[in-house]
């Protein structure tokens, strides 16, 4: 683990034993909590430092495979065993689900789903809806009392590097209320539905952790998917669910290094990237008039994100919009869209002819990938997607982060730290039939290892139902 994780996995603990009386339906409130969230540049700048356990009395949290083991043995006091339950729907919390309509109604039917939402509607898909809200309650009573606990808690950590850091506890005292409405809210529905198995897209909502959690209350087998690449852990550990569907051997081997039971974790793929799979190409034309591509250059799709070593993304933009080979369609992130944060990019697209930045937020990068020759891309899903569908892609590795990201380290020579680097590996691929050859070699090793499954919607709707059948080891 780097400084930061280390200290964050501390961190976690030592707040999860400072908070451990705060509890709704006998739930830790501090359980309940997206805890990275709470932490700040402030406090995260410290967290760098190697000297920053010491401000800490009572973490639990020191080596990687310890990780899941602790919050386990928070949880485990309160989860009875899993139960099959045949007369029983298989819940579908539609927050985060990111399964098409599709890929929804191909596997899942009314006579044995029902949908969660925060709609009214009867139904949705062709499968009954259970409108989520209408299950609240009033904790206002219990909310208040809960946070003027939780105040007195932080009142008395006068010197904490977390405790009394006002952005810290601010942000977890305004969430109780929520928290505790959330709690509220699943306990009633698990009481009124006839719930055999839960599927939720994540566990970082309140909503979707309670769904999680009081499931393991009830006794009720549940599954979080996969909601994305695993580039910060934080968003993917603890494992509240009974099981989890993933991506490939890559997560398996990372959440077993992390302590979680391997029978709990069941390589599913995600519905999402089903339609990849499945998708036919489209009249290339228009995309080429929409963009002013020129047919007799190489088109790359460059996909950016936030974080980036500025330096770094525009040497490489440089030297990849000088080539006289290539034009380029960059496609910012829409993080950065939506902060208008893309100047960087506009800029290139007034000096080069051959550069084009897609500025339209409703752009379907699928299309974008589909209709490129080639896909540069940053540590994202954007760069699995463009392998999914059979391209060639490129790695650039300029994240400034407080930790290393290896997700794409198997990619050998196609991922670089450096522009120059991976400027002269775009070129030779394209002027040599060795180095596309290795590339080949190098994308089928990878996607054993990351993503093989071209039906995820079956195989989730089959493990959903060893789940309810009582089959699936746990």
């Amino acid at each position: 683990m780097s400084i930061y994780l280390s200290n964050y996995w501390s961190l976690y603990s030592e707040f999860i034993h400072a908070a451990q009386d705060l509890k709704y339906r006998n739930i830790p409130l501090a359980l309940m909590t997206n805890f990275y969230q709470q932490i700040n540049d402030e406090l995260r700048s410290e967290m760098g430092s190697s000297g920053f356990r010491l401000k800490l009395e009572h973490s639990s949290i020191h080596e990687q495979h310890q990780i899941q083991p602790f919050f386990e043995n928070k949880v485990a006091p309160l989860y009875q065993p899993v139960k099959s339950n045949l007369k029983g729907k298989i819940l579908i919390n539609l927050d985060y689900i990111r399964m098409s309509e599709k890929t929804i109604s191909e596997h899942f039917s009314g006579d044995s789903a029902m949908i969660l939402s925060r709609s009214r509607a009867d139904e949705l898909f062709g499968i009954p809806n259970v409108y989520s809200l209408g299950y609240k309650q009033d904790t206002k009573a219990a909310a208040e009392e809960l946070v003027r606990r939780a105040e007195e808690l932080f009142a008395k950590a006068e010197g904490h590097p977390a405790f009394s850091n006002e952005f810290f506890t601010q942000t977890f005292l305004s969430r109780i209320p929520s928290i505790i409405d959330t709690i509220e809210m699943v306990f009633n529905l698990y009481n009124d539905l006839p719930v055999a198995a839960v599927m939720v897209g994540t566990t970082e909502d309140v909503a979707s952790r309670a769904l999680a959690v009081v499931a393991g209350i009830k006794g009720i087998p549940s599954v979080c998917l996969q909601h994305g690449i695993l580039m910060g852990e934080e968003a993917f550990i603890p494992v509240f669910s009974s099981h989890i569907g993933i991506y490939g051997q890559y997560e398996h081997d990372w959440y077993v290094r992390r302590g979680l039971e391997a029978e709990r974790i069941v390589i599913t793929g995600h519905a999402r990237y089903d339609d990849i799979f499945t998708s036919k190409p489209t009249a290339i034309e228009p995309f080429r008039e929409t963009y002013q591509l020129d047919p007799h250059k190489i088109t790359l799709l460059i996909a950016t994100g936030p974080t980036l070593d500025e330096a770094k993304i525009r040497t490489l933009l440089t030297q990849l919009a000088s080539h006289p080979q290539f034009q380029l369609i960059i496609k910012p992130h829409p993080w950065e869209l939506s902060k208008k944060l893309i100047s960087l990019y506009t800029e290139y697209e007034e000096e080069y002819s051959n550069v084009h930045v897609v500025t339209d937020r409703k752009a379907d990068t699928r299309e974008l990938i589909m209709k490129s020759d080639a896909v540069v891309a940053t540590l994202s899903t954007v760069a699995l997607e463009g392998l999914l569908f059979g391209k060639p892609v490129f790695v650039y590795k300029f994240i400034q982060a407080n930790r290393e990201y290896d997700y794409y380290d198997a990619l050998d020579r196609y991922i670089q730290k450096e522009p120059s680097d991976l400027t002269r590996i775009i070129a030779r691929y394209y002027s040599s039939n060795i180095e596309r050859l290795n590339y080949k070699t190098v994308k089928k090793k990878f996607l054993q290892q990351s993503y093989q499954i071209p039906d995820s919607g079956k195989a989730l709707a089959d493990l959903m139902n060893r789940l309810i059948h009582g089959s699936e080891k746990r």
